[in-house]
Order: structure tokens, then C-alpha cells, then sequence
């Protein structure tokens, strides 16, 4: 198994943080992992996922510690589907301290950001504090946060009691497996960006400018930089398709600005470098 001693008289998994207390805990942890990896694959551990459009309320570098909301109460989404307050009490009271509620990176076990240390319901949703660990994905996504590149987060669940309405379906006890901060990148060039619905060209480019300045003065891992172009590739493919689409359009269609076709121009250099 891939545990390791940590100098802090902890354990880690892997290149993960060091956050185990002993040698057995972080075997189960492993061996848990590896059972949830060969449910998936057999389609048998299926749960439900929910975005919320809100960035990370705040973040202390130094400290490692970041704060934001999983989830948000009383707003119908996409699904029709509104969470109520007191859905997520129920596994904050039962799993929460047994440490079974993760933090991870675009709904991978394989990517934990850290230690959730608090986890509350409050009049807005549901809100978080986590540890962040000093690996190299827990520090390259300090770094993201700090560029205002992490604009999302989402949760992943099971429905325990709803009640169906006609306009909506009302979610009232959760059961909450993890909490998850999204970077908006696919798995692979094929894989439309999500979390973009509503958002104009403007913002589209601007989210492309704070990536191209990210990319070239970050010191994050090439892992993490690989993936940033990914979702850079891919914004632009969005934006030419949407040009194309626009062009059609009878309706007039104002020009972009100078700015903005130096920038897409820069993005363009980028691809080619390293695609």
C-alpha cells in the first residue's frame, strides 16, 4: 500500500496530505478508496451532484485555510430542486466527526484538497472551513484561489427525503458524502466546460486573460498547468463557436475590442506551444 510516514508523527496516502493518525487508519482509508473506485467502475455507487455558483469566500495563503459554501438554501435549480434549511443536519451531526464528509477537487477521490475543520448550516447554505493540505495539488490550489480561478463548488449526495411539489421538488434530508471546489476544465479535450451557462463573451474573455496571466507566472505543478490549458483550449473553441454562431445573427453584433483580439491572439500562441 502507498502510506507513508509523515514527519509530524502523521500518515499520508500517496502524494495526498498527511492527515492520518496512525498506520491502520490510513490503510482503511486506502482500502475504502480502492472498494469505492471498483463500485464506480461497476456502476454501483452512483450519487447525485449539485453546482453552486460561488466562489471561495475567503482564503488565508500562509495558514492553508479557505472558506466558502458547498451549497445554498431556498434557490431552485436547474433540476427543478430546492434545498431547505436542516437537509444537511442530519449528516453534519452523524459524519461530519467521524471524518467521512471529504473536500475534494472536481468530485475526485483521488484529488482531496484537505480536512474540513467546520461544516455548518447557516441562513445562506451550507457553509465551510478547511485545512488545506501542503501537498502539491493543496498548494497549487492555494495559488488557484489566490487568482480568482476557482469560481465554483458543488456537492456530491444522496436524496434521503423530499417532498414534490408542483413547481419544485424540495430537499429536506441529505446524505452528504463530499463537498467539492470546481475549476470548470473536462476530463479531456472532448468535454464541454460546465458552469458557463448565463455568462456573456465578456466574461469568457476575461476568465481567458486571468488564465494566460496564471499559466505564465505561476510556479504551480505541470500536472495543474496542463489542465489550466485544457480549459484554455477549450474556452477558445467556445468563443470561435460562438463568434460563428453570432455572425448569423441579423441583429447587429458589436465588434470586439482590440484588448480582447490581442488576448485571444496570446491564447492562440499558448495551444500551439503546448498542444
Amino acid at each position: 500500500m502507498p502510506i507513508y510516514a509523515c514527519g509530524d508523527g502523521k500518515y499520508r496516502i500517496g502524494d495526498g496530505p498527511c492527515m492520518y493518525t496512525s498506520k491502520p487508519a490510513a490503510e482503511r482509508a486506502y482500502v475504502a478508496y480502492l472498494a469505492a473506485e471498483e463500485s464506480s467502475k461497476n456502476k454501483r455507487m452512483i450519487y447525485g451532484y449539485k453546482r453552486l455558483q460561488q466562489e471561495v469566500k475567503d482564503v488565508d495563503a500562509k495558514k492553508g485555510i479557505v472558506t466558502g459554501y458547498f451549497s445554498a438554501f431556498n434557490i431552485k435549480d436547474s433540476d427543478g430542486d430546492i434545498i431547505r434549511p436542516g437537509a444537511f443536519q442530519k449528516s453534519i451531526n452523524e459524519w461530519f466527526p467521524k471524518g467521512r464528509i471529504k473536500h475534494l477537487l472536481n468530485h475526485d477521490p483521488r484529488q482531496p484538497l484537505g480536512k474540513i475543520m467546520d461544516l455548518k448550516e447557516d441562513a445562506y447554505g451550507l457553509y465551510y472551513e478547511s485545512q488545506i493540505g501542503k501537498h502539491n495539488l493543496g498548494q497549487d490550489f492555494i495559488k488557484m484561489v489566490e487568482s480568482d480561478l476557482v469560481k465554483e463548488h458543488s456537492i456530491g449526495f444522496n436524496v434521503i427525503k423530499e417532498q414534490k411539489g408542483d413547481s419544485a421538488n424540495e430537499l429536506l434530508d441529505i446524505k452528504l458524502f463530499e463537498g467539492s471546489s470546481l475549476t470548470s476544465w473536462g476530463a479531456n479535450e472532448y468535454t464541454p466546460l460546465l458552469g458557463m451557462k448565463g455568462h456573456d463573451m465578456h466574461n469568457r474573455i476575461e476568465r481567458l486573460k486571468k488564465l494566460e496571466k496564471f499559466v505564465k507566472s505561476t510556479d504551480a505543478t505541470d500536472e495543474t498547468i496542463e489542465l489550466l490549458l485544457l480549459e484554455i483550449k477549450q474556452l477558445n473553441q467556445l468563443i470561435e463557436d460562438m463568434s460563428s454562431a453570432r455572425a448569423v445573427v441579423e441583429a447587429p453584433v458589436e465588434q470586439p475590442k482590440a484588448e480582447d483580439d490581442k488576448v485571444k491572439q496570446a491564447i492562440q500562441l499558448l495551444i500551439h506551444k503546448h498542444f
